[in-house]
């Protein structure tokens, strides 16, 4: 079994990348992240199995009740993986992992598919990407990043964010501030990640991936071993924050990459080109194309 994984940061287009990655006839990913080591979340997969002890039954209990932190989890039954067959594999064990499980998943839906690659977009956080490298030897990695801009803008204007902005005042401005203040700061973090593990990623830019998709997805097979597939074009993601409804049908062909600076006020444009320019120019010079 072959393994490739999708690592970065939310709002990337990351669901873009796994829809063209399972459109491929020798790659099959899961439906969703399983979102591992999650700061700020106490009930991931990892945390809840290194509070105790658990047999196979009692990790699926957790998962059939929908306790366990990231939509691959909490929607097990979209996956098509036998909770069944899972449970018989957990229990040969004497203690469960996180691992155990993330492997136990994959090897299930490598039988169950049959092709050369079986994946995950977000297994775990980006801070932990050696730890995928440690459980995943030989396993293809790929680094998806975009502009900071685009991403806190993305991320400030989902439905989820704006609802919790309209509680009052307090939420407005707090979270607000908080979500742009805490994205600056991951940006960060993942270019620092990316850069001390490189040697073992491929980096793709949304934007390229956008406007030049079968030369980066050329690119990726090329990482990957296999020979590009033109189904691969043919996907599209979740739909953007920026659109309504009825325009996501051409959204990925007629997406404006600029469309950050009309959703930003020039103070938040300006606070974050301060905290993230160093790190996203950086990155652009890693970069072979423009971001």
């Amino acid at each position: 079994m072959k393994t490739v994984f999708i690592i970065g940061q939310h709002r990337t287009g990351s669901t873009l990348l796994r829809n063209m990655l399972h459109a491929h006839s020798d790659v099959s990913m899961a439906f969703d992240e399983m979102n591992l080591f999650e700061p700020f979340r106490k009930n991931t997969l990892d945390r809840l199995l290194h509070k105790s002890k658990m047999s196979g039954n009692r990790v699926m209990e957790l998962i059939a009740a929908g306790f366990v932190y990231g939509t691959f989890w909490k929607q097990f039954l979209k996956s098509g993986i036998s909770l069944v067959e899972l449970k018989m594999r957990l229990n040969t064990y004497n203690k469960v992992s996180a691992d155990i499980v993330v492997k136990s998943v994959l090897d299930i839906l490598h039988e169950t598919e049959g092709t050369q690659y079986v994946g995950v977009k977000y297994p775990l956080h980006i801070s932990r990407a050696a730890t995928l490298r440690d459980w995943f030897p030989g396993s293809k990695v790929i680094f998806i990043t975009r502009n900071p801009k685009a991403i806190i803008a993305s991320k400030l204007n989902d439905p989820a964010t704006k609802i919790r902005k309209k509680k009052s005042f307090f939420h407005r401005f707090g979270i607000h501030y908080f979500t742009l203040l805490y994205f600056c700061f991951e940006f960060k973090k993942s270019v620092s990640i990316y850069f001390s593990n490189k040697n073992h990623l491929h980096l793709v830019s949304y934007e390229a991936l956008v406007s030049r998709k079968q030369n980066v997805l050329t690119s990726i097979c090329d990482f990957c071993g296999i020979g590009f597939e033109d189904g691969m074009m043919c996907v599209s993601g979740k739909q953007s924050s920026f659109l309504s409804q009825k325009d996501f049908s051409a959204a990925i062909e007629t997406r404006n990459p600029d469309e950050y600076k009309r959703r930003l006020s020039r103070f938040d444009l300006w606070l974050i080109g301060v905290l993230t320019d160093k790190s996203f120019k950086k990155l652009k010079d890693e970069y072979s194309t423009n971001l």
